[in-house]
């Protein structure tokens, strides 16, 4: 028979629990009677009483009284559970616990799940209590009474019938105070001659060993961390080492918060050399609980129990198998940085060799486990978790050498590639400091390894050349290698003697980029070439590669036109040509224009091209592209030519605006550039507008939805604050058409999936490309692109998509927010209306059947979270909370009745979703509010429906609490 306990509910809590929010009971009106004289509790939990004056008080009556001091001691339990029953001053001893519980249960004025150890104030609560009874025993424990029989006998006894009790109030609050009670006698034990050890005893086999199974969360969690205390801080509390057991029981709890409390103290305890031992038996016969939550759970508890498996393997080998093991190493590929350290020490322990082996033998099982269960795109959360922990990864010069030397005969083609990407990978953290993109952390300072740059520079660019070479028919390789020059020390470069290593690098560059057709490589080696820049001698070479570019590019396109007879002779001259263009198939062809093309996109994007003028060229074949895809039967560029001449048409923009800018502050003259500039701008839009409406293919579609955002934030506002009249003129502001467009595609994207869907891991690049476009539209809100108010279509789903898009969606909204509160304010207001008013009418504007369902739920969820953005500063977001009550009490008295009317106004429901907004109220803003809520007054009458007026009775009470913000959080409470 199990000894989870049974909870019984209060004799009217069937009903009381079907009570909503309308139907709590307000105060009488009536005149109150003089206050009767303070409890002890209340005593107590007056900040302004002494304790040591009330023990002193305690102890004088019970040395003369010792029955009525004790009835004190058992009404203040029997208060500090909730319930209101006073116990007879006049009870004559032995005390019936029995009759005392079943009198107290009928005097609760609520249902038995809200008491005082589950109320917002709980921990204060706790706190005064056990704060005063810890003084208490303490007194006591320098005065006979703490062994008189009579006194601890007859309170344990107490507490030890009420934690049997099925009332959970009575059963979670005694128990906090009886372990409380444990856990300082086990203190005073230390000094007494432990005639307290029965009494300590019989608390533990009464209270703990069935409490530590009962069937409420919490009150297993009270237990488990006083035995914890117990074992950590009074190593003589009577129990014998086997008592951790309870411990690694507990580990297959459902509860999240008891098993962490569990490895935390497994943890703890494990350090102490009594108990170490008796840890690491147990953790043995546990390993596959501590597996379970290693592998379920990417959090602290993952961590920990990884930790004293491996703690334990280290102690006992045979816990753990070959299949246990690829399941925990597998754990260095997670997203919790401080999970997948823990499975690298596992690991390191287990594979890396020992000390004195050559770093061949140690990079071995490395390269093996990239190659056989990582993929390169994990390559960095790979090195990252080894990253700390193992020098191997930061040994550059065996992997240089292993790397540079004709044939390793050891060394696979596909451990070379690995290598490759361990190298690149650590460099790169030891100079940046940062860790991967999507790995986080809560404690990582991301400060750059002093010295890391200058050893990578002097290791690897005499060679870098050299292995550029060696690798350059392999790409991923490739793009590895090239990612090393933009992290190395340019000064390296500046000495004399190495400017001839610089210019092979240039060469071999250059090589690679006129060779090459993949797009990593090309905007890697564009990348590196943008730092290289900085260097004066680099200047002329990469211009000449710029030129060469550009002109491969035009040729290419010549001959591409020429196939379809659409060349224009003026363009080029015919010098331009190779004997052999005319020979070749519009096939090779299309493929010739689309490999220039890629090599210009990326280049583009990291050099400004606008010397060659591209750009009527570009948005010419870009239109151009696009209608021979729609014409069947034409031998027309792939998809992919559309997506770069896009990219290249949004890099020329963005140069062209830079260098009109630069050039109007000397210039005049400049209508025609100007009106050019404008043309191409309005070219774009069109074309990138028709990609995005029709989305006939979903990548170029989201591509093109950033490029218009990015564009109108640059086109935007901050021209129309320039001083220069021509940056003022070509200004870009965006049509009703075209804002409505854009959001039409952000909400027929997001409303299309649902939230699990999204976050599916086979989903990964979908969410990304969501996430973009998400971030695209929240630019136009904070830049001011149109008014913010719009973004409450997009806002309203805050909360419903939260996991995939919420990040972003914060991060405008508090933007926004400091950019103007008011019109924040009134954003948010608009965000919560929009679903009120869809529920309302769904539901033929009823108030109670509207606050019944599910929507209105999640509304109040949604509230709740657009609250929490005016938190960081409440003072300077004043206005803008003010303009949100303001304008909801304002909507709400339009539908008040001219007429004294029993049915509550239409609008009403409303000031509950309001009432989310309150904490975030400053206390003398609250009166002028309170003020404009008179015209509202429920009327006296039998036939109104009370409950229909509770919106207005729970607001006012909000506006007339002192209430302070606070953050979401869970409710303590079981179920």
């Amino acid at each position: 028979m199990s000894n989870l306990s049974t909870e019984m509910d209060l004799s009217d809590s069937k009903v009381a629990e079907q009570q909503t929010s309308f139907q709590k009971e307000e105060p009488s009106g009536e005149n109150p009677e003089p206050a009767p004289p303070k409890t002890l509790l209340q005593c107590v939990l007056d900040n302004n009483q002494h304790h040591e004056k009330l023990i002193s008080r305690w102890v004088i009556f019970y040395m003369e009284t010792p029955t009525a001091a004790l009835l004190e001691l058992m009404q203040f339990v029997v208060e500090a559970s909730g319930s209101h029953y006073q116990i007879p001053k006049d009870s004559p001893m032995p005390f019936s616990y029995k009759d005392i519980l079943m009198a107290s249960t009928a005097k609760f004025q609520s249902v038995s799940m809200y008491y005082p150890l589950v109320m917002k104030k709980a921990k204060s609560f706790a706190s005064n209590v056990i704060g005063f009874l810890e003084a208490l025993l303490k007194t006591l424990g320098a005065t006979p009474i703490i062994l008189d029989n009579m006194f601890l006998g007859e309170f344990t006894g107490f507490l030890i019938a009420c934690s049997e009790s099925t009332i959970r109030p009575f059963r979670h609050t005694s128990t906090l105070i009886g372990l409380k009670i444990m856990t300082i006698l086990s203190e005073l034990n230390s000094v007494e001659s432990g005639s307290l050890g029965t009494l300590w005893m019989r608390m533990f086999n009464c209270l703990f060993l069935d409490r530590c199974q009962d069937v409420v969360n919490d009150i297993r969690l009270l237990c488990l961390h006083e035995l914890g205390e117990w074992f950590s801080r009074y190593p003589n509390c009577h129990l014998h080492p086997h008592r951790l057991r309870f411990f690694f029981e507990a580990l297959q709890d459902c509860s999240v918060e008891v098993k962490q409390c569990c490895l935390e103290n497994i943890s703890q305890l494990s350090l102490n050399e009594d108990l170490r031992p008796m840890c690491l038996e147990l953790g043995g016969e546990f390993s596959e609980q501590l597996r379970t939550i290693a592998v379920d759970r990417e959090n602290p508890m993952g961590v920990q129990s990884l930790r004293i498996l491996t703690d334990c393997y280290e102690f006992s080998p045979e816990i753990l198998n070959d299949a246990d093991f690829r399941m925990l190493e597998q754990l260095m590929l997670a997203s919790n940085r401080g999970l997948a350290q823990a499975a690298a020490k596992l690991f390191i322990m287990r594979r890396m060799g020992t000390e004195g082996d050559c770093f061949s033998r140690k990079i071995r099982p490395l390269l093996e486990f990239f190659v056989d269960e990582s993929q390169h795109e994990h390559a960095a959360y790979l090195v990252d978790s080894l990253f700390e922990d193992c020098e191997t990864v930061l040994n550059w010069e065996p992997m240089i050498e292993m790397l540079i030397q004709d044939q390793d005969p050891n060394l696979t083609e596909v451990e070379s590639s690995a290598l490759i990407e361990i190298l690149s990978r650590g460099a790169k953290q030891a100079i940046t400091g940062e860790i991967p993109p999507g790995r986080y952390t809560e404690d990582l300072k991301r400060d750059p390894m002093p010295g890391a740059q200058e050893k990578a520079t002097r290791l690897l660019a005499p060679v870098f050349p050299d292995l550029l070479e060696k690798y350059d028919k392999r790409s991923e390789d490739l793009e590895n290698l090239l990612e090393l020059p933009q992290l190395f020390s340019l000064e390296y470069y500046q000495q004399d003697d190495k400017l001839g290593e610089l210019h092979k690098l240039m060469d071999q560059i250059a090589t690679i980029i006129f060779v090459h057709i993949e797009n990593r490589v090309l905007r890697t080696a564009a990348h590196t070439l943008e730092v290289l820049h900085e260097m004066p001698s680099t200047r002329a070479h990469i211009k000449e590669l710029l030129n060469n570019a550009v002109t491969n590019y035009r040729i290419a396109l010549r001959s591409w036109q020429a196939s379809y007879g659409m060349s224009n002779s003026s363009s080029l001259s015919p010098s331009s040509f190779s004997s052999s263009s005319s020979k070749k198939s519009p096939q090779s062809r299309a493929r010739r224009l689309l490999t220039t093309l890629r090599l210009v996109s990326a280049l583009y994007g990291r050099f400004n091209l606008s010397d060659w003028k591209l750009t009527e060229s570009v948005l010419s074949s870009l239109k151009r592209v696009i209608r021979e895809q729609e014409r069947p039967g034409k031998d027309a560029l792939p998809t992919e030519a559309v997506g770069l001449y896009l990219e290249v048409a949004y890099f020329s923009l963005n140069w062209d605006l830079k260098s009109f800018r630069e050039e109007a502050t000397d210039n005049q003259r400049m209508e025609e550039t100007a009106a050019s500039l404008k043309k191409h701008l309005e070219d774009f839009l069109f074309v990138t507008f028709d990609q995005v409406v029709s989305e006939c293919n979903l990548p170029i579609a989201y591509n093109s939805f950033s490029f218009i955002c990015d564009l109108f934030v640059l086109y935007g506002d901050q021209l129309r604050e320039s001083t220069n009249l021509w940056v003022r003129s070509i200004m870009y502001q965006p049509s009703l058409n075209e804002i409505e467009l854009l959001e039409g595609s952000v909400l027929r994207i997001i409303l299309n999936c649902s939230p699990l869907e999204i976050m599916k891991e086979n989903n990964f690049d979908q969410l990304q490309d969501m996430r973009r476009l998400v971030a695209s539209y929240c630019k136009l809100v904070v830049f001011n692109v149109f008014p913010v108010m719009r973004a409450s279509k997009v806002f309203q789903y805050y909360e419903k998509y939260n996991a995939p898009f919420g990040d972003i969606m914060r991060s405008s909204m508090e933007l926004a927010l400091n950019n103007n509160s008011i019109n924040f304010g009134m954003t948010v207001l608009h965000t919560c209306l929009l679903p009120y008013e869809k529920i309302m009418k769904d539901n033929n504007g009823e108030i109670l059947r509207s606050f019944r369902s599910t929507e209105f739920s999640q509304l109040i969820s949604l509230a709740k979270r657009l609250a929490e953005t005016f938190n960081s500063n409440l003072v300077e977001k004043r206005h803008g909370v003010i303009a949100l009550h303001t304008a909801g009490i304002m909507y709400v008295l339009e539908s008040v009745h001219d007429e004294p009317a029993t049915d509550a106004p239409k609008n009403l429901l409303f000031l509950r979703v309001i009432q989310e907004f309150v904490p975030q109220v400053l206390a003398q803003d609250r009166i002028t509010l309170l003020k404009m809520l008179q015209p509202i007054e429920q009327p006296t009458l039998p036939s109104c429906r009370s409950e229909e007026w509770q919106p207005l009775k729970g607001y006012l009470s909000a506006l007339n609490q002192s209430s302070k913000p606070t953050r979401r959080r869970e409710s303590s409470v079981s179920a």
